[in-house]
């Protein structure tokens, strides 16, 4: 089975310099929050992906969702 995810460019601060940037490469919602609580998506920057069900980031994703968790 197949299942879509949404990536992104996000502008992010790094944690010791302090500067903001954009992401080079898209990122998930929650990798993105891993990153820096305060991201932002830029917008029209959407890239959807179709993956396999069994696929690693997706099984991540669901685990990291907070939508799942509290199932």
């Amino acid at each position: 089975m197949r299942h879509i995810i949404e990536l992104w460019h996000w502008r992010v601060t790094d944690k010791v310099s302090r500067r903001s940037f954009i992401t080079r490469h898209p990122m998930t919602e929650a990798q993105a929050l891993d990153v820096d609580p305060a991201a932002e998506r830029i917008e029209g920057s959407r890239v959807q992906r179709v993956v396999r069900d069994d696929s690693p980031s997706v099984k991540h994703e669901r685990m990291a969702s907070p939508s799942t968790a509290s199932q």
